[in-house]
């Protein structure tokens, strides 16, 4: 009638002794301090194309991969699907593999790299004359000028705090930074070497999982082993991770939980410099530059269309005002302009009544708006329905330099739907 209830088998003495060393291990990583033997493991650390990982020899890689410009299809402006298997077999470390059609979530190390050269303002976007990701020439020669010890804490600080998701395509629910799948991923490495087997997958599940552990890779805090040869059609899998004194030493001055202001980042380059004398400078991404000139939307609601000529004095309050009466739409509703600015992170321009947005409508002007020619954003009206139009960005007209805040409907296609449908409801 009842089903019988499994018996507890007791721990043996190794088991409970080997539980509570792990206990001990993550304990220390958490809360210690660096410890005159982590102070070493920095100290003793040096920081070049080769060590502590091969970050800097396989971003340097991609640079000059990349170069002047790889057309790509992609909205994100990813690296196109043709070219990546040759990138995975440039790194230092290729992820073996039998794949006929990867991805570039197949790679999760090419991936990571690729995020962090968005999050740079390295790798960047172009929609003229052809879409196409490229170098930045002008961060690149920053970039060449930093030393190595440079290099590695600007793309250090960068995958901690700033990178995102949103430059693929991923959304996450950690908002901007890995440093809590960092955390996550790094404190089920209780083991100095974690073998992994299938039982092991969830360790490794998901792409964010993936994509921390091998930039842990990247920057030397681990050591990874793949499979030698791959599963007919699969990627290899990772058998064996082994931490680095380096990797639990840098764990314990970056990853503890507590601020990751800008004020925390300020005091990590204060503590670190006393190892790495070298870090003095760091990136410095330039400001989006203005765009004078009349700007040419079209806002379009499927196969219905308005075109919207803009000065690029007038705020994007009064560019929303103009859609919704060009769409017969009331002024009834909260709204927000949501677009990808140039290292492929999403930023909100919010109305008026909204709380929290990256940036005000009313005081943002539309040559102010980081939107490429070419390139869209959503005009987002009214939360609850939901209505999402496609503001394409068709042109801008530098030879005329009138300074007047004015907005024009220029054409029309399409009858307006009814903002308020009662079959729809």
């Amino acid at each position: 009638m009842f089903e019988q209830t499994k018996q507890l088998v007791p721990l043996e003495r190794n088991d409970v002794a080997s539980i509570l060393c792990t206990m001990n291990e993550l304990r220390k990583l958490l809360t210690d301090k660096l410890s005159p033997a982590r102070q070493s493991a920095l100290k003793h650390t040096t920081i070049n194309e080769k060590s502590p990982g091969p970050l800097l020899s396989d971003i340097n890689t991609l640079i000059d991969a990349i170069g002047s410009g790889m057309q790509t299809t992609s909205a994100y402006f990813a690296l196109p699907q043709r070219v990546l298997g040759e990138l995975n077999d440039l790194l230092v470390d290729p992820l073996p593999h039998d794949l006929k059609r990867p991805q570039l979530r197949s790679f999760p190390a090419l991936m990571g790299l690729f995020m962090l050269l968005r999050s740079a303002g390295l790798a960047v976007g172009e929609t003229k004359p052809k879409r196409r990701i490229l170098i930045d020439p002008a961060m690149n020669e920053q970039w060449q000028a930093l030393n190595p010890t440079e290099q590695y804490f600007t793309l250090m600080v960068l995958w901690l705090h700033e990178t995102s998701w949103d430059s693929v395509g991923q959304g996450s629910r950690w908002g901007v930074g890995m440093l809590s799948d960092v955390r996550t991923a790094y404190l089920q490495l209780c083991d100095r070497i974690t073998s992994l087997d299938n039982s092991h997958f969830g360790m490794l599940y998901g792409i964010e999982a993936s994509v921390a552990v091998s930039l842990l890779h990247q920057f030397g805090w681990i050591r990874m082993t793949y499979d030698t040869v791959p599963e007919p059609g699969k990627a290899a899998s990772i058998r064996e991770i082994e931490r680095t004194d380096f990797g639990d030493a840098m764990f314990v001055a970056t990853c503890q939980f507590g601020s990751d202001d800008d004020e925390s980042i300020m005091a990590l380059q204060a503590t670190l410099q006393n190892y790495f004398p070298d870090w003095k400078e760091t990136l410095v991404q330039s400001e989006a530059e203005y765009r004078g000139g009349q700007h040419t939307f079209k806002v379009s609601l499927g196969k219905i269309w308005r075109r919207i000529v803009a000065s690029p004095d007038t705020n994007c309050e009064q560019l929303a005002d103009t859609i919704l009466d060009a769409y017969k739409f009331n002024h009834e509703h909260l709204y927000q302009f949501e677009l990808r600015d140039s290292a492929g992170n999403t930023i909100k321009i919010g109305g008026p009544h909204l709380d929290e947005a990256d940036y005000f409508a009313e005081e943002m002007r539309v040559g102010d708006v980081p939107l490429l020619i070419g390139d869209s954003m959503i005009f987002h009206y009214d939360f609850g329905d939901d209505w999402r139009f496609k503001v394409t960005l068709e042109s801008v007209d530098a030879t005329n330099t009138k300074k007047t805040k004015s907005l024009d409907v220029t054409a029309t296609s399409g009858m307006a739907p009814k903002q308020y449908d009662r079959e729809d409801w």
